[in-house]
């Protein structure tokens, strides 16, 4: 669990550090082209304005939405990398019980009572991963113990290496920075091109 709280805290860190960036980046960039805002409301240059009035707003959205993305896949990296074992030990010990090892598709109920965070953390691990089809078909072979199914669980996981392209790095928000900034001089520079 004490895993699962540092990703949380990794997770909304992230989270807000990306929506901050893409704010500051989409405020500053306002300030640089009002000129083509303020022309737009005097009706002496309708393209541009519209243009760079759409692209600020619908960059600040896509800096939001992306924080999202990229907030859970540091969160969930950094639990995957540094403390498998923890993650599958806490999945077993919680949604793998006696009582329920021949329904294990239905984790919603279990899912539901974890802190928000961990819902959030665990639901996007469970889409990343059939962990439950997984720990089903191993059941099919024989039926292990939690501490067995723990073991082979976290070896079939590290197996399917699907965390490496989570792996944390700076190209997302880089690109996007570059995206967002050089989109209206773009469009300004095509806009000159092909109609003045």
């Amino acid at each position: 669990m004490k895993t699962l709280l540092s990703a949380g805290f990794t997770f909304i860190f992230k989270l807000v550090w990306f929506i901050l960036l893409g704010v500051v980046v989409n405020t500053i960039l306002t300030f640089v082209h009002f000129d083509h805002i303020a022309k737009l409301f005097v009706g002496e240059d309708l393209v541009m304005g519209v243009v760079t009035l759409v692209t600020l707003i619908l960059f600040t959205l896509v800096w939001i939405l992306m924080a999202k993305k990229e907030a859970l896949f540091t969160a969930l990296f950094k639990v995957v990398d540094k403390s498998m074992d923890e993650l599958v030990a806490f999945i077993i010990d919680k949604f793998v019980r006696d009582d329920n090892r021949d329904k294990l598709g239905d984790y919603t109920a279990v899912l539901e009572r974890q802190p928000k965070t961990v819902q959030i953390l665990l639901g996007f691990f469970f889409e990343k991963i059939d962990f439950f089809g997984e720990v089903s078909k191993l059941l099919k072979e024989k039926n292990y113990t939690n501490e067995e199914l723990k073991v082979k669980m976290v070896e079939t996981t590290r197996e399917k290496e699907l965390f490496e392209e989570w792996k944390p790095t700076l190209w997302t928000p880089f690109l996007l920075l570059v995206v967002n900034v050089a989109t209206i001089p773009l469009v300004e520079y095509l806009y000159g091109l092909f109609v003045k």
